[in-house]
């Protein structure tokens, strides 16, 4: 009937057919040896064999002990692998697999290598060539003796002039956003203050402590954000996305035992989220996109698992513009019990101020339920300085998963927000400037001027025949690509750049060029369109004269990606190589 325990002794109490009802508990007065002989004397009960014990004795009758051992081995390494296969198929598919396991062995062939060598140093002499174009009194070792404060102003000067001339005409993408030089004489004073202060010292410099805390409330007040929401003031965007990546990956483990988590986004979200997933060990996969450019909703659903720890909506994204639809990400995250992160990088400083420009959004912020994260840089349309950026959360806790904690170190205790520990009170000081000084009136205005220039290019491209604009752009981002088969888009780009002046960006999958709209650019909007009409004319009359983008982009599809990371890192090598001619050393 049920266990008695006295100490550690535990008997059984079991109601024999031999007993009556009027002594249930005669059993409990036997001696031992007569319980022993009672149950042994018991008839053993019949128990009917299952269908997987049936199955089981058929598979192993007639087989000694090494033959049950064999086939029980095998049974499970067969499993392992069917269990293996599923887990890549869901993960990257079987043939991305292969590809990823035998690119690297291939490369090692001393065929492949040697071709491999002769392309990259040709590739890395071209580099260096271009970078040498502009070479200002080239040095790579410290000299003797100290340079005069004048000639050293000098130098700068004559490389501020340099670095100025390729943006003043207004015609690039992104890079530069306000370039007012009062307003950048502004803000290097305020920098200038503040440019030995370190944030990681609160005790020393409270003031700085105050402007970083009230630049992550006031921009969390933009995204409408409640009490209960909290954030940190970061390098960049990048840097925002990592430490919103690494919270759901620590919450997952923390929450949810999860030990192999993912993170489903668009492939059109921004590289920082696969950055994330290289540095901190998060899967990625990445969902297909509508003819919108936006997320595909159903695709996302499908590939949200168990392991997920958050998914990601952009408002705006990078390539082509377009706003994912945060709401019905949301209705998603909360259903799921994962995080949402929205990524503002881009527009964080146009898409709070929209609605009083005169062009609605639909809800993207802390109003949605369910948006957990959000990142946003003023060092973009805030015209703050570089190396500024807010990450955002929703609460304290999720925030804390944020955090870095070293209780045991020699040193002390040592804790950090972010990725970095001793970090520049420069850019705290003047983001904070900066925003102080615009304030709502003047991010509207300015908001009106770049949202306007966008629209205007966008429908303005629709009326250009061979041209398209692709996505909907939404914000500040055109993406244009061609309707004709013979007229590459790359063509387009390559022609609006030599012919014209005009550096804009070169994107694929699908193959497209955009154009992110600044103050300096969003004065050009009339220009730009007259500038694309002509180009297209042009590469119509000889289509292969333009062909040196088209034929990276074109290779870059054939290829496996670990060749093309031989071709990035020989770009990264020249880039930051300290070039000696011509030599100027003293």
């Amino acid at each position: 009937a049920g266990p008695i325990s006295s100490g550690r002794v535990h008997i059984s109490v079991v109601i024999h057919p031999l007993l009556t009802p009027s002594h249930p508990y005669r059993l409990l007065c036997y001696s031992p040896s007569r319980l022993h002989s009672l149950f042994t004397a018991m008839p053993a009960p019949h128990i009917p064999e299952t269908r997987l014990q049936r199955a089981v004795n058929r598979l192993f009758r007639g087989k000694d002990a090494y033959g049950v051992l064999k086939t029980t081995v095998c049974g499970m390494l067969l499993l392992r692998l069917i269990r293996f296969v599923v887990y890549i198929q869901r993960r990257q598919g079987l043939f991305a697999w292969l590809i990823e396991l035998l690119a690297p062995k291939l490369k090692k062939l001393p065929m492949v290598r040697n071709k491999l060598d002769k392309e990259m140093a040709g590739q890395m002499a071209s580099f260096r060539k271009k970078f040498a174009e502009e070479l200002t009194d080239p040095r790579h070792k410290l000299p003797e003796r100290g340079m005069a404060e004048e000639d050293i102003l000098s130098l700068m000067q004559k490389r501020k002039e340099l670095d100025t001339k390729h943006w003043q005409a207004g015609k690039i993408t992104g890079a530069v956003y306000h370039g007012d030089q009062a307003h950048y004489g502004f803000i290097s004073k305020v920098f200038g203050q503040w440019g030995f202060a370190n944030p990681l010292h609160p005790g020393i410099h409270p003031a700085l402590r105050q402007m970083d805390s009230e630049v992550v409330r006031m921009v969390i007040g933009l995204f409408n954000g409640n009490d209960d929401c909290c954030g940190a003031f970061t390098t960049g965007g990048t840097e925002s996305i990592l430490m919103a990546m690494k919270a759901y990956r620590d919450w997952g483990k923390a929450e949810k035992g999860i030990t192999d988590p993912n993170i489903v986004i668009c492939n059109t979200a921004h590289a920082a989220f696969d950055k994330a997933g290289k540095y901190f060990k998060i899967f990625v996969k990445h969902a297909k996109t509508t003819p919108d450019m936006q997320v595909d909703l159903a695709d996302l659903t499908r590939l949200v698992d168990g392991n997920t720890v958050a998914i990601v909506g952009s408002c705006c994204q990078y390539a082509h513009g377009a706003v994912d639809p945060i709401e019905e990400l949301a209705q998603l995250a909360l259903r799921r019990n994962i995080g949402l992160h929205v990524d503002c990088c881009l527009g964080g400083f146009l898409v709070p101020f929209m609605e009083k420009a005169g062009f609605p959004l639909k809800p993207f912020d802390f109003r949605v339920p369910g948006v957990t994260s959000i990142s946003c840089d003023p060092h973009k349309y805030g015209f703050a300085p570089k190396g500024s950026s807010v990450v955002m959360f929703s609460n304290k806790t999720l925030r804390h998963h944020m955090y870095c904690y070293l209780t045991d170190w020699t040193g002390g205790i040592y804790a950090t927000p972010t990725m970095t520990g001793s970090r520049a009170g420069g850019p705290v000081a003047a983001t904070w400037a900066a925003m102080c000084k615009f304030g709502v009136e003047g991010y509207v205005e300015t908001t009106k001027k770049i949202v306007g220039a966008c629209r205007k290019i966008s429908k303005g491209v629709e009326e250009i025949e061979g041209l398209r604009v692709l996505g909907k752009p939404e914000v500040c981002v055109v993406a244009i690509t061609t309707t004709k088969e013979k007229m590459s888009p790359y063509a387009v780009a390559d022609c609006m750049g030599k012919s014209f002046g005009w550096e804009v960006a070169s994107c694929q999958n699908p193959p497209c060029f955009h154009l992110a709209l600044t103050l300096p650019t969003s004065k050009n909007a009339d220009l730009f369109l007259e500038n694309l009409k002509e180009a297209v004319t042009i590469v119509e009359q000889d289509p292969q004269a333009w062909t040196s983008t088209a034929g990276v982009y074109g290779m870059a599809a054939s290829l496996p990606s670990s060749f093309l990371e031989d071709a990035a890192a020989t770009y990264l090598d020249a880039m930051t190589e300290a070039l000696t001619t011509p030599a100027t050393e003293s």
